[in-house]
């Protein structure tokens, strides 16, 4: 069947279902559904209460962001279509009641972002959200009459044993209703003790119970237009909304704001494994143009599209460029909460890391703090100190290994694309240097983790060369020191 309708033209009017609304994906998701697909119909979003708030009172506070700024300026009735849902992927049937199920009877689209991308989740926690909830997903979709096309966000990483990943279904580590059936009637702490038998010792629940949610959409595919979309390492964005846009902490920009805050001395890496990041919005283009090409495909009722979203080779830094080698690009855009002048030693050797975190990393940032309580300022140092051992901790299984990602199904999306959507839903990505690209990382973390405007750029690099100083003394004192101390030692 011949591909004639726009992206936008086969939105218009399509009620669309989204699992994961509130996390980073979802919100671009959302927000790039709202402002190029601008006669969409209504976006119902599935949202667990938090701390107290309703989903309508989460929904009302997540398009305050600057994210939706550009929307708000374009089509801001279009925020009106909007529509939360009380519920929570971790619970069965999603935990939604029938007023909510009768309300998204026609819906078109389903796209399932929804999961806990924690790698330390305790496993039944982990299945219920990620493995079960993926099922209650595509259970709900058997029942919805119009339905077009379902997108499953899974990950490159959901069999992180291989390292030459393809664009296809690996075997299953367990089957997956056992696992639901174990993780809902024996006891969490001792299946917590038995968690990497069980996951055939996956380096993390996250991997373990995304592969297990690929099986689930394998064998749900012969009746539903799956898609199963797996994205690398998701950053912040490249151009749109706005560049530079991240919510997050996760992956390496914790990293990379660590090491440009001075905080992160002593980094665990393999220095030439690569870093495979792909830009958030480039990212969920792809997601759009995937669902898009498979509503206007027959369903032959067992073909599932398999897209890994990953950067080639080329387009990768290695992980030393992070911790040693973006000095230049921490000095030139720092930030105001900058503690000491950044530089740092990375180490492949566990064991070495732990030596040097704590002479380099720890004791340092013990008398930052004090400092900083003597000057009446909050004391973070040591804290960041400890997030960023932990994250470093988590991450070793994919500092230590090097994956290749074959991408030809998701290379292909941009040729198939109609000449008028190249524009707007281009899959094209890293059009600009790769410095640039993380130039554009720093910058957002400036602006939308730690709030810091682009006006106080000028003081933050006054500070930088300060510390720059007060750093190239405290080497040639203790330098001075030692010599003097051998000095006296033995002549």
């Amino acid at each position: 069947m011949a591909i004639e309708e726009s992206i936008p033209d086969v939105f218009a009017g399509a009620d669309i279902f989204i699992t994961g609304g509130s996390g980073f994906m979802g919100k671009v998701l959302i927000e790039k559904l709202l402002r190029s697909c601008p006669d969409v119909g209504k976006l119902f979003v599935l949202l667990r209460p938090r701390r107290g708030k309703p989903a309508s009172e989460r929904i009302a506070d997540l398009v305050q962001i600057p994210l939706f700024d550009k929307l708000r300026e374009t089509f801001p009735e279009n925020l009106d279509k909007i529509v939360p849902i009380n519920g929570d992927c971790s619970e069965l049937g999603l935990g939604m009641d029938q007023k909510s199920l009768e309300s998204i009877g026609n819906v078109q689209f389903v796209f399932h972002t929804a999961a806990s991308v924690r790698f330390d989740d305790p496993i039944v926690s982990a299945i219920k959200l990620n493995t079960r909830g993926t099922r209650e997903v595509l259970e709900l979709c058997k029942t919805l009459k119009h339905l077009k096309a379902i997108v499953h966000v899974s990950t490159t990483y959901s069999n992180p044993e291989v390292m030459d990943v393809e664009e296809r279904i690996y075997p299953p580590k367990m089957d997956w209703r056992k696992a639901i059936e174990v993780a809902e009637n024996i006891d969490e702490q001792i299946l917590e003790s038995l968690a990497l038998k069980m996951s055939s010792f996956s380096p993390n629940t996250y991997t373990f119970t995304k592969g297990l949610a690929e099986q689930i959409c394998l064998e749900y595919g012969q009746q539903l237009p799956l898609v199963i979309f797996r994205p690398s390492v998701v950053t912040n964005s490249e151009s749109e909304p706005i560049p530079g846009w991240i919510d997050n902490f996760n992956g390496p920009v914790s990293m990379l704001v660590g090491s440009g805050m001075g905080v992160v001395r002593a980094g665990f890496i393999t220095p030439e494994n690569r870093l495979n990041c792909i830009p958030v919005d480039v990212c969920i283009k792809a997601i759009l143009v995937a669902a898009w090409k498979r509503s206007r495909e027959p369903f032959d009722g067992g073909h599932v599209p398999i897209y890994n979203c990953a950067a080639e080779r080329y387009k990768t830094v290695p992980y030393k460029y992070i911790v040693t080698d973006g000095k230049n690009l921490y000095e030139k855009n720092p930030l105001v909460r900058t503690v000491w002048y950044p530089g740092g030693v990375a180490f492949s050797n566990i064991y070495v890391f732990h030596f040097f975190f704590m002479i380099l990393q720890l004791f340092p940032a013990v008398l930052v703090d004090i400092v900083l309580k003597i000057s009446g300022k909050t004391m973070l140092a040591t804290r960041l100190s400890r997030k960023m051992f932990y994250t470093q901790i988590a991450l070793e299984y994919f500092i230590k290994n090097d994956w290749t990602f074959k991408t030809k199904n998701f290379r292909n999306l941009y040729h198939d694309l109609l000449e008028c959507d190249r524009e707007s839903f281009s899959t094209k990505y890293l059009n600009i240097p790769l410095s640039e690209y993380y130039i554009r990382c720093i910058l957002g973390g400036r602006r939308y983790l730690f709030k810091e405007t682009d006006d106080s750029l000028p003081k933050a690099r006054r500070k930088i060369k300060r510390l720059k100083f007060i750093d190239l003394a405290a080497k040639w004192i203790t330098l001075g020191s030692l010599l003097m101390v051998l000095y006296s030692r033995y002549c």
